[in-house]
């Protein structure tokens, strides 16, 4: 078991304090004071004895502060829906947006630590940053037993809190998934073949595309259930997990054997026989 899996979801470090709408309603003087560091981010004055064209260099603090402003209440946004473990397919957008912005801070801090450092002012002036920088240090902390006080230390941090928001987005695309592939079941389970064979006799894109996808979500789908007691929505554990991985190899069977590709033909028609006749699914 990974350092990740033993945190439970009520634990303190996954509350989001109502700090966070007070600070944004009565900030202080003391958080909106502008010290030297914000002094990198004011544009340079021309001198007629000094005039060049700014470099890209000079505009990364700049936007930088813009991104990662921006970015820090979608990563708000995302821990809230993990905090209520809501996996469900219309939070796939939110936690690719959280998981993006907490790439963005990995991105900085690994990049340049001194670029970071400037941006201190702004993340200690945003109550959204400070509550990002809270979550992933105090994860550092759950998982090492101090505070992350090196940049490495930093980037590390955050780094365990992005693998969160990856298991948030496999576990939302499961359950995407799960809805995108009833369009080729009857109403009644059963797979429609004739829907399935008309549409790899016309070459369709997309039954490609939901093909080559859906040989990824089972693989994941594979990986959670021998990881055991993983729920993918809320409510929706081993047994609905299961019928996916069912479902999704008797179509991929199927597929490969209209396309004649006996090897993955075999392969998916044996997890289907596998998994149809048992409840494969560890507590």
């Amino acid at each position: 078991m990974s350092e990740i899996d033993e945190f439970s979801f009520d634990d303190d470090l996954f509350k989001l304090d109502d700090e966070i709408e007070e600070k944004k309603q009565h900030g202080t003087a003391k958080n909106r004071k502008v010290d030297d560091d914000t002094e990198d981010f004011k544009p340079e004055k021309d001198s007629s004895d000094n005039i060049r064209k700014r470099s890209s260099r000079d505009f990364q603090p700049d936007m930088d502060a813009l991104l990662i402003t921006a970015q820090s209440s979608m990563i708000i946004e995302g821990m809230k829906k993990y905090t209520e473990r809501d996996f469900s397919s219309g939070n796939l957008p939110i936690y690719l947006e959280a998981l993006n912005g907490v790439n963005l801070y990995i991105k900085i801090l690994d990049r340049n630590p001194k670029n970071y450092h400037k941006l201190k002012a702004v993340i200690n002036a945003d109550p959204d940053c400070q509550e990002v920088e809270k979550i992933a240090f105090n994860l550092y902390k759950k998982i090492f037993g101090t505070e992350p006080e090196t940049d490495q230390e930093k980037l590390v941090a955050f780094e365990k809190f992005s693998a969160l928001f990856k298991d948030a987005v496999n576990r939302a695309t499961i359950a995407t998934s799960m809805k995108d592939i009833k369009k080729y079941f009857l109403l009644s389970g059963g797979l429609d073949e004739i829907k399935v064979s008309q549409l790899v006799a016309s070459n369709d894109d997309e039954l490609k595309r939901d093909i080559s996808n859906l040989q990824r979500y089972i693989a994941l789908g594979l990986a959670y259930i021998e990881k055991g007691n993983v729920e993918i929505i809320k409510g929706l554990r081993g047994r609905d997990l299961n019928n996916y991985v069912v479902r999704g190899s008797q179509l991929l069977a199927y597929y490969f054997k209209l396309i004649k590709n006996e090897r993955l033909a075999d392969y998916y028609a044996r997890i289907n026989s596998i998994y149809s006749k048992y409840f494969v699914v560890k507590d």
